[in-house]
């Protein structure tokens, strides 16, 4: 998996996660109706600590995975290589990308006006990339999608439901 790819599952999570606020998934609504009669898995349900108030809950979740995984300079320079996110529109085609893909070549130390030139005729001409170009597709999927701060930031996922730390309850 890519960085690109890896952005684009995380934006879908995102979009999940923020529609879940106001109508819940599967899963909830089978805790709904067990918390309604009493029994969930065939077992008893007692009173416990207070509710988790649901919105407040995904709202916290995709606050944390918007903070902790901006959509990055590099994540829109290496998109400009990948045709899914190219436009549809000749017009709109001309110039997109070129600056991204310069930006990446000198960061890489490729030649970015040769770049540019070879992105420009894959593009708009639908000829193979050329040697610099190729090599800037390869190394664009050899960017980490993952770090070990974001690891330990999804590890702070679990303690979301932490009295003293969080006010989740109702």
């Amino acid at each position: 998996m890519t960085l690109v790819d890896s952005s684009v599952h995380i934006k879908q999570t995102i979009n999940v996660l923020t529609a879940m606020k106001t109508t819940g998934g599967r899963s909830t609504k089978k805790a709904e109706q067990g918390v309604s009669s009493g029994f969930f898995k065939d077992v008893e349900l007692t009173e416990g600590r207070g509710k988790i108030n649901k919105p407040r809950f995904y709202e916290s979740v995709v606050a944390t995975l918007t903070k902790r995984l901006p959509e990055s300079s590099l994540v829109e320079a290496l998109k400009a290589l990948d045709k899914r996110f190219w436009p549809g529109e000749q017009e709109d085609l001309t110039l997109f990308g070129e600056q991204e893909v310069h930006r990446l070549a000198k960061s890489l130390g490729e030649p970015a006006g040769e770049a540019v030139e070879q992105f420009r005729d894959w593009k708009l001409q639908g000829t193979p990339p050329g040697k610099t170009l190729e090599w800037l597709c390869i190394a664009s999927r050899t960017y980490l999608p993952t770090s070990a701060e974001c690891e330990r930031g999804f590890s702070a996922v679990n303690n979301t439901d932490n009295q003293s730390r969080n006010r989740l309850r109702e």
